[in-house]
């Protein structure tokens, strides 16, 4: 009897044991052991050119790669509004690569603008000549316009402008007879070209160039006064004294 408890005794100890050991490896945690490797699948590659094909399989990646380019001469004559499309391998899933021939594709026109014109290039500045204003009456009498009736203080002053002129740089000098109103227009005119010739006459004697002279006749053009109607002549003939003159313009040089 005593026998049989022990051996009960014994077990129950080593079944204690036992679970205890159990126990103690299911609290502790299950070292990490990497999966192994799983082939990821592609979905459907569709269209590829001119690129190493790709086809899937159920046991992974499968490549493929694309048979060496042909070389094909473009046509001709070449076309106007079309670009030559080379030839190029293509293959679909798991088909046959296959040769693709070159073939003319339209092409939109390609608009050329024209570039703008260039700019006008500027207009020329006109120079504004320097205006020197000698009277009429101090030159000449009355209706007179030759050399021999010149007045002596009329020619002192033309004088003292050549010896200016002499003395700068100019281009050229333009001499402008005018007169008064009275009269005709055709006599007028003719008054003022043989006041201005005269004057001209007189400016080459004291060493101007005749050739950078020029005589004008503008007759009873660009009034410098206007005088009310109804004076007397003698007075009218003072009221327009202004207007009977002679202009020197001096143009300098560009």
């Amino acid at each position: 009897m005593q026998t049989y408890i022990r051996k009960i005794l014994f077990l129950s100890a080593a079944a204690t044991g036992i679970l205890g050991a159990a126990s103690n490896v299911l609290a502790q945690p299950a070292p990490y052991q990497p999966a192994p490797y799983q082939l990821q699948i592609q979905a459907d590659p569709g269209w590829r050119r001119d690129a190493p094909q790709v086809a899937v399989e159920r046991d992974g990646w499968q490549r493929f790669e694309a048979p060496p380019p042909r070389y094909e001469a473009v046509p001709p004559p070449a076309r106007s509004g079309y670009a030559w499309q080379r030839g190029y391998w293509e293959r679909r899933h798991r088909d046959e690569p296959r040769w693709v021939k070159g073939y003319w594709v339209a092409v939109q026109p390609v608009a050329v603008v024209a570039p703008p014109p260039p700019p006008p290039p500027p207009a020329p500045v006109q120079q504004r000549p320097k205006i020197e204003r000698i009277s009429a009456d101090a030159l000449f009498r009355f209706d007179q316009s030759s050399l021999g009736q010149m007045l002596p203080a009329g020619r002192a002053q033309l004088a003292a402008l050549a010896k200016r002129l002499a003395a700068s740089r100019y281009a050229r000098v333009e001499v402008r007879g005018y007169t008064d109103r009275l009269g005709s227009d055709s006599y007028n005119l003719n008054l003022s070209i043989r006041r201005a010739n005269t004057v001209k006459d007189v400016l080459v004697s004291y060493g101007i160039p005749a050739a950078r002279v020029k005589a004008v006749g503008l007759g009873a053009q660009d009034p410098v006064t206007q005088c009310r109607d109804g004076l007397q002549q003698e007075a009218l003939i003072r009221c327009l004294l202004p207007n009977r003159r002679v202009e020197i313009a001096t143009f300098a040089m560009p």
